[in-house]
């Protein structure tokens, strides 16, 4: 398999661990037969290696993955980006793995991540060679696979492999559209250092996978076989809705995440999934309608009901004086006890006033970055969305904005 492997080597907001990357791919160059950078010659660091330089302008790495893949000819395709650095023996580790699976098509690897700080990560993930479905019942794709340093081969990858309406969670969507034709194995020895860099995550992409290619295309029986379902149905059915409502939540989709509680709750009333819908409709600064669901006839007590309405009308206070603290112009106040307030409260109310903090105090890219993360929690509240519209047409991202309320909704 000697000069086989072509890279495609996908550059980053940030190349500051460019020159590692590089140099770890020229520890691997006996199996690389060309390495196509989507980035610009004049960002090269001197290197051995014969480097073919697309020079594209775009954040979307499924576009920049797809322009690359164009220029491969090799029979397996190593897709790494410029925070990812191989250690010198991971191309041998990799067709070690597929002589013992040679029936595999994509290898990966561990991955250590490294912090800022310089803090390491361990991520030892599961050989799912001949398991890959357990997937589908961890509903989120990314506890089982890295998104950088796979190995795969191209009869898999067709002409455009990567959709590019998911941008952020582009490798993730390939290995779920094509579920049942990947043979996936870990490369159990190996482990890549994957570089922490400035980036800001649309985990609404998460939340769309989940619902579009999982919880859409499989009956709750295959995503949680182990439930008794034969026993008591609707116990089974609403632990499962329970279940996908906590995927969509840990993507902070919590419009998407109260349907699936609300459907819990329809299929077998129980304190747990109530208790979750009350703190999503808190998270998403619905505080009255948290507030509904406050009564005896929802199976609370006395106690339990002064205690949830007490702790929902403290947050009410904080977000009031947030908010009157920004009418009043004390900007650098408001600041400093955000700090304080994101420590016991992360909703969409929080997310919105530093938008408007920011706004106000002219950084209007990490205003859009604010709004457009209270939007993600909670699309429906007309005064954020106004907020990071209004945004998005000062800096030309109206059909991002479009799209991802789209993606929420639909």
């Amino acid at each position: 398999m000697e000069n086989s492997v072509s890279v495609c080597l996908i550059n980053t907001l940030s190349n500051q661990y460019l020159d590692k990357v590089l140099s770890s791919l020229e520890d691997n160059q006996e199996f690389i037969k060309e390495v196509i950078y989507t980035g610009s010659l004049d960002e090269l660091p001197e290197t051995v290696l014969e480097i073919t330089c697309l020079d594209i302008n775009s954040d979307n790495k499924a576009i920049l993955k797809n322009k690359a893949f164009e220029k491969t000819s090799g029979e397996w395709i190593l897709f790494v980006d410029t925070s990812t650095e191989l250690e010198d023996s991971t191309l041998e580790e990799f067709i070690e793995t597929l002589d013992e699976y040679p029936e595999a098509n994509i290898v990966y690897p561990n991955v250590v991540k490294i912090t800022k700080e310089g803090d390491e990560i361990v991520n030892n993930y599961d050989n799912l060679y001949s398991q890959k479905y357990v997937i589908l019942q961890g509903l989120t794709i990314e506890k089982y696979f890295p998104e950088t340093a796979l190995l795969v081969k191209r009869n898999i990858l067709g002409e455009k492999p990567f959709n590019e309406d998911f941008k952020e969670y582009e490798v993730y969507e390939f290995l779920l559209r094509n579920l049942e034709k990947i043979k996936p194995a870990l490369s159990e020895l190996s482990f890549v250092n994957v570089y922490e860099t400035e980036t800001f995550i649309d985990t609404s992409y998460g939340s769309k996978l989940v619902r579009k290619y999982i919880v859409s295309k499989y009956p709750l029986e295959r995503l949680f076989p182990h439930l008794s379902w034969d026993e008591n149905r609707e116990l089974a059915q609403s632990t499962a809705y329970t279940m996908i409502g906590d995927a969509l939540a840990s993507y902070h989709d919590f419009y998407n995440a109260t349907d699936y509680y609300r459907k819990a709750l329809i299929s077998f009333h129980n304190k747990h999934t109530l208790e979750k819908l009350i703190k999503a409709y808190v998270d998403m600064g619905l505080f009255e309608n948290a507030k509904q669901l406050l009564s005896k006839e929802q199976g609370l007590s006395e106690e339990e009901i002064e205690k949830y309405k007490s702790d929902i009308e403290k947050i009410e206070k904080l977000i009031l004086e947030l908010e009157k603290g920004v009418e009043e112009g004390k900007l650098d106040e408001v600041l400093f006890a955000l700090n304080d307030v994101i420590q016991i409260y992360q909703g969409a109310p929080v997310y919105n006033i530093a938008g408007v903090v920011q706004f106000y105090k002219g950084d209007i890219q990490s205003a859009y970055r604010f709004f457009y993360k209270a939007v993600i929690i909670n699309p429906l509240e007309e005064n954020i969305l106004r907020n990071l519209t209004d945004v998005a047409k000062q800096i030309g991202k109206e059909e991002e904005v479009i799209a991802l309320v789209k993606r929420i909704l639909e």
